[in-house]
């Protein structure tokens, strides 16, 4: 199979990346509390995360062990 020769894949690489090459005259920078900001949303969303994680496993372990105590199979 042959690719046509207008189709410039390190082109279409690079605008998946941040910053867009297409665009390089815009420069896309974050003030120093905006990264902490982020910094900190970041970090909120990654503890409640964990949080419904293992609230969700110790229940799942609890429904199994109850169905074990009623004898169920």
């Amino acid at each position: 199979m042959r690719f046509h020769p207008d189709l410039h894949f390190k082109s279409w690489a690079g605008r998946l990346h941040w910053p867009h090459h297409s665009t390089p005259t815009v420069s896309h920078t974050h003030a120093p509390d905006e990264d902490a900001e982020i910094a900190k949303a970041t970090l909120y969303v990654s503890t409640v995360t964990l949080v419904v994680l293992l609230v969700v496993l110790a229940a799942i372990a609890f429904g199994q062990e109850a169905m074990h105590w009623l004898g169920v199979q």
